[in-house]
């Protein structure tokens, strides 16, 4: 558990301090980013080798020299992925500083499974502030500054308490439900829900929104079909989580009258790329973040990261399960001189359409899902508006029937106007173009 009191604290007071420094490098020339990459690199190779014996057995087996001179050396290191990283943790292979009672402390987080299959993962709390440190510095990218009223559109708490309440109107920073995992039922999307989203907004008045695409979408259509007006300024909408395509992006910044800006970033990694203010109206090229990961794309396109600050368990060239091309050369003309990536293929969540007509978020299937280790991959289906099929994967080593029955019921109950069949195989397909599809929709909307 991460610590409290004391501890937050100082995870507060360092990542502002670490926001200053990531502030002022965003601007630094190619040279100066590559040469504190280089710099970076060899510290967590060298990290991780003394202290990591996953990493320490992986490039001996392999032959590697860990002693590197240029960038280009760290493709001689072997790619590593969630399933390697996973069976690390069961062995108790991450790194020996974090492994004892009284080691140093580690938050434990899981991914949404966008990729098929959830992951829990140990992050180190200096590696949390360098997070921090660089997503306080990307709020100033669309304009949110101390004081700005936000409205986040994400997973929240369907009854919020008064302690909330308050805390939301103090800092600023509201927060709307798109699903409660325990509240599914009453956290679907129809008309009369999104109605109160936008009196909500008209009473807050936020100058910056924050939300999933598909949220934001079906909000932006309820404004334009109804032809509704807001009675406030946006400065700037920011989306994440699922990819954002061109259509989407217009008809929310029609709705809300503001620039849309859009991120790409995972829970391993924290926020990979975004957009500056010229690509958000331009190209939609995302800058990447260099001054704390690496970037690669192979020949078949698969994104590669290496994370230059988590030491409990290192990211060194991990594949993610999203496609993109990476240009390092670009020049944008913010002039910030960060590599930028182009023709991003990353997550794809269709929203489930219910009989009644309402909406629900397949955000939720994610959080589910999780809560089973025994889930090893998984896909759902939507072949009709009253049957869900899904095909999963089962991890043999981790599998728990309590959790699974537990998993089930949940899904069954947020489901309770369908019919769900469950279908173990021995493997899924990605889909067209390699990018595994995770939820499907097949009802026309």
């Amino acid at each position: 558990q991460e610590s409290r009191g004391l501890g937050d604290v100082y995870k507060r007071q360092r990542s502002y301090k670490l926001s200053k420094f990531y502030e002022e490098f965003q601007w630094k020339s190619k040279e100066d980013i590559r040469a504190y990459q280089l710099k970076k690199l060899k510290e967590i190779i060298e990290y991780a080798y003394e202290n990591v014996e996953f990493y320490k057995k992986l490039w001996d087996a392999n032959e590697v020299d860990i002693n590197i001179t240029s960038l280009n050396d760290l493709k001689k290191f072997p790619v590593v992925d969630k399933s390697m990283l996973q069976s690390a943790i069961l062995h108790n292979e991450i790194s020996k500083e974090f492994l004892s009672v009284h080691s140093k402390k580690v938050v434990w987080q899981s991914t949404t499974g966008s990729s098929g299959s959830p992951f829990r993962f140990p992050v180190d709390l200096e590696s949390e502030c360098h997070k921090n440190g660089v997503r306080f510095r990307l709020y100033r990218w669309y304009f949110l500054e101390d004081g700005t009223r936000w409205a986040k559109f994400w997973r929240g708490t369907y009854k919020k308490s008064i302690i909330k309440r308050i805390k939301e109107f103090l800092t600023g920073q509201y927060n709307f439900c798109i699903y409660d995992p325990k509240f599914p039922n009453e956290t679907r999307l129809n008309n009369k829900r999104i109605q109160y989203f936008i009196n909500e907004l008209n009473r807050i008045k936020p100058s910056v929104i924050d939300g999933f695409p598909s949220a934001l979408s079906e909000i932006s259509d309820f404004i334009l079909k109804n032809d509704i007006k807001l009675n406030f300024k946006i400065k700037s909408i920011v989306t994440g989580a699922e990819m954002l395509d061109d259509t989407t992006r217009a008809e929310i910044s029609k709705a809300f009258n503001a620039i849309v800006f859009n991120r790409y970033g995972g829970t391993e990694s924290s926020i990979i790329a975004h957009e500056c203010k010229h690509q958000a109206t331009s190209d939609h090229f995302l800058h990447i973040q260099e001054d704390r990961l690496i970037l690669e794309s192979n020949e078949h396109n698969e994104l590669i990261f290496t994370d230059l600050t988590t030491k409990s368990l290192p990211f060194i060239r991990y594949k993610n399960g999203d496609l993109g091309r990476v240009d390092y050369d670009y020049r944008c003309k913010c002039g910030r001189n960060f590599g930028v990536i182009k023709d991003l293929h990353g997550r794809v969540n269709d929203v489930f359409m219910l009989p009644n007509g309402e909406k629900i978020s397949s955000h939720i299937w994610q959080n589910y899902m999780k809560k089973c280790e025994g889930i090893k991959k998984y896909q759902m289906i939507q072949e009709r508006k009253d049957f869900v099929k899904i095909n999963w994967v089962k991890n043999r080593e981790n599998f728990n029937s309590d959790d699974f029955a537990h998993v089930k019921e949940m899904i069954y109950n947020a489901l309770k106007d369908c019919k769900v069949e469950w279908i173990e195989v021995d493997e899924i397909d990605v889909g067209v173009g390699g990018k595994f599809r995770q939820h499907i929709c097949l009802v026309r909307q």
